[in-house]
């Protein structure tokens, strides 16, 4: 069973191949803009995503915290492999939960050169052994197996969710666990009552431009303006070497850009990441722990203070019908 949206995401994709020009096939296609868009990005991501930096240790802890609640049989050492470890957040974050003392090494997994590079300059100040791999998840089959298997931000970028699956099934370790986080909540995305709170946190008092005048706005302009650098962001930097290395002949608009990359996130077709799909594509596994956040869109770590207490207080209940959501699984002993 292939998860919700996924032949419409290869759909699009393959429609916007033909549309620029490319000779590619489907896969080597997304691959390919996946991991020049991501090789750039790298410049700006952990700017970009600071909100993650802020708000997603606290999901870690708790997501550690059921974990060791929830499986009796975890493993004392663990081996982890980060699978689309970016700049190393998941790792970093997971390494100040109770897990911890039972991590044993880390291996960081990514296919973009420029964003393992940054990972392993972070990891550098780990007290625990790093091996940083250039990759894919089925790379890795055959060089052993990992009791932690974990994945932040990756799922929605995935092409091919049911094979994805099935290699971490071939990677996970005897009474393992595979844990994701900051994946779109396919399961609740139209929800009624999310759609309303997002709703209320979306209204401002003034016009949209309005607000784009703040410093750090108008600092950048002015930076764009005096270093001549006003094409030089990630996405145009993308384009031009995707044209160079004939990849597309055609310039990507932004929207087709985002539809190749964010495959399931909740741009235009995509359906999120949905929990009961999933499982049904990982049927030697067990849930442990569901969680979900960012029950106004925006994370806890951009929310105003009164919003701030509400989210903390739906994460506190364990209610279902945030924006993003996280899954931990374990392997069941007699599947292993």
């Amino acid at each position: 069973m292939s998860p919700p949206g996924t032949e419409t995401a290869r759909g699009i994709v393959q429609e916007i191949l033909q549309r620029r020009g490319s000779a590619l096939t489907l896969d080597e296609f997304h691959n390919a803009v996946n991991v020049t868009f991501h090789e750039f990005e790298s410049e700006v991501y952990d700017q970009g995503h600071r909100d993650m930096w802020l708000s997603l240790p606290a999901q870690l802890e708790l997501l550690a915290d059921d974990i060791l609640n929830g499986h009796s049989q975890l493993p004392a050492k663990l081996k982890v492999l980060d699978i689309g470890c970016g700049t190393g957040l998941a790792t970093d974050c997971l390494l100040k939960t109770a897990l911890a003392k039972r991590i044993q090494s880390v291996t960081l997994l990514d296919t973009s050169p420029s964003m393992l590079r940054r990972a392993e300059e972070r990891s550098s100040h780990w007290e625990v052994p790093v091996t940083c791999t250039l990759g894919e998840a089925d790379s890795m089959t055959g060089n052993g197996r990992y009791e932690l298997i974990l994945t932040c931000s990756v799922l929605h970028h995935v092409l091919d969710l049911p094979a994805f699956f099935h290699t971490v099934r071939q990677l996970q370790e005897e009474n393992g666990v595979f844990l994701h986080l900051q994946d779109p909540n396919g399961d609740y995305l139209k929800d009624p009552e999310l759609c309303r709170r997002m709703a209320e946190q979306s209204r401002r008092l003034f016009p949209e431009w309005v607000y784009r005048f703040t410093p750090s706005r108008i600092a950048g302009r002015l930076f764009r303006e005096i270093t001549g650098t006003q094409d030089q962001d990630h996405i145009s930097k993308t384009n031009r070497a995707l044209l160079a290395k004939g990849v597309i002949s055609q310039p990507l608009k932004v929207a087709e850009l985002f539809a190749i990359t964010d495959l399931h996130a909740d741009h235009g077709d995509g359906q999120g990441v949905s929990i009961s799909a999933t499982k049904a594509c990982m049927p030697d596994y067990e849930l442990i722990s569901t969680r979900s956040y960012a029950f106004f869109g925006p994370l806890w770590s951009q929310l105003p203070p009164h919003r701030k207490l509400a989210e903390e207080q739906l994460i506190a209940a364990k209610a279902p019908n945030g924006f993003h959501v996280a899954a931990a699984w374990k392997l069941s002993s007699s599947a292993a």
